[in-house]
């Protein structure tokens, strides 16, 4: 129950005791507005360092953070660079410095860590979309950027083409040779497939040996010049694998997701002809 002078903000919480707790109230309300608009990543951490240069008018703020799972990152006002001579200064200890050296330590210490949750966060996001072998996008998070590119297609009439991708004899490789070779194989496989890509495609791994491209602004005959690229990469890499495609394009065949997909999975196995 809030007292009769407690200060409640929008959201309900009584910025008194909070502040009581050690906790900066301006902080919070941060937090709270751009939880209202989107989600924490590192776009808080410089509107973070925004709001304190305007506090206390500083002419510089840099944050470090430091982290087992994103190592040691620096983050300075306005995004600027920061120079050899200040890195050296500042090291790898995490914390917040200021120029002038204004802020007391309680603020900083709120300031850093609301930098490192907005981090934190964005880090854990990235993860829930990725595949941890290989590094690409997962299964969930391709099936979103297929979703939104056939609704740009059937929208705006904007071509790609989905490419699937079925790696030739893996499960023997993996039964013969062992998961590990296995892994070793998926691994490079991804990274030559990482390294074949256009800005703006998107490539994931959708299944044990199965791999999805979206190759954007593409209406099949770039699926060519992708397969060729790939080629080379596990070439010049040394990687002992072959595959085979399949492939559909939008709008020409279908803006529906589901039915993209249908079609180039069909194709991709009637190429195999029954190999597994």
């Amino acid at each position: 129950m809030l007292d009769a002078d407690s200060r409640p903000d929008a959201a309900g919480v009584d910025l008194d005791e909070v502040e009581r707790h050690g906790y900066e109230p301006w902080v919070f309300r941060t937090l709270l507005a751009e939880l209202a608009v989107g989600e924490l990543g590192i776009n808080f951490v410089y509107t973070l360092l925004e709001r304190l240069a305007e506090r206390h008018d500083l002419d510089d703020a840099v944050v470090v953070l430091s982290d087992d799972a994103f190592g040691t990152q620096t983050f300075r006002l306005g995004a600027r660079v920061e120079p050899v001579d200040m890195m050296t200064q500042l090291g790898t200890e995490a914390g917040l410095y200021c120029t002038p050296d204004v802020v007391s330590e309680s603020e900083a210490e709120a300031v850093r860590a609301a930098c490192q949750l907005a981090l934190s966060l964005q880090l854990a996001r990235f993860r829930a979309g990725q595949d941890p072998l290989t590094n690409i996008a997962n299964r969930r998070n391709f099936d979103q950027a297929l979703s939104v590119a056939a609704g740009r297609a059937a929208r705006y009439g904007w071509p790609f083409t989905l490419v699937l991708i079925d790696l030739d004899g893996f499960k023997l490789i993996n039964d013969e040779s062992g998961h590990e070779f296995g892994d070793y194989l998926l691994r490079q496989f991804g990274f030559a497939l990482r390294r074949s890509m256009r800005a703006g495609d998107t490539p994931a791994r959708v299944g044990g040996d199965e791999f999805a491209v979206i190759l954007n602004n593409a209406e099949g005959n770039e699926a060519l010049g992708f397969t060729d690229r790939l080629r080379h990469q596990l070439k010049s890499g040394g990687v002992p694998i072959d595959f085979t495609v399949g492939t559909s394009s939008a709008p020409r065949e279908s803006t529906d997701p589901g039915e993209l997909f249908r079609l180039a999975d069909a194709r991709l196995y009637q190429r195999k002809g029954g190999r597994d």
